[in-house]
C-alpha cells in the first residue's frame, strides 16, 4: 500500500508540475499590457491607473491590446480621463454629503 501511496502522490506531482508549467493565457495578456504601457512612456501612476481598469473590465485591456501601436496610446489617455472624470465626480459628490 506505501508503494501506491507513493506512486500516486509521484503522479499529482507531476500532473501540478505540468499545470503549473503551462501559461495562463490571462496571465500573458495582463502582462503584455502592462509592458505595452510602459513602452508607450506612461508614468508608473498612470499604469497602476490602467491595470486597475483592465482588471475591473478586461475588455478594455483587450481593446487596446487589438487597436493599431499608433492609436494605443490615445485610447488608454480617454479611457484613464474617464476614470479621473468619474473619480472626481465622486469625491465632489463625497463633498457635499459632508
Amino acid at each position: 500500500q506505501l508503494n501506491n501511496v507513493t506512486q500516486y502522490v509521484g503522479t499529482m506531482a507531476a500532473s501540478m508540475a505540468r499545470e503549473a508549467a503551462q501559461e495562463d493565457p490571462q496571465q500573458k495578456s495582463k502582462e503584455k499590457a502592462i509592458s505595452e504601457l510602459a513602452r508607450l512612456s506612461f508614468t508608473g501612476n498612470e499604469i497602476v491607473e490602467a491595470a486597475t481598469v483592465f482588471a475591473k473590465a478586461p475588455d478594455q485591456m483587450n481593446m487596446m491590446l487589438a487597436l493599431p501601436e499608433n492609436l494605443r496610446r490615445e485610447y488608454v489617455l480617454k479611457m484613464l480621463s474617464g476614470i479621473l472624470l468619474l473619480n472626481s465626480t465622486i469625491s465632489f459628490a463625497k463633498l457635499f454629503q459632508l
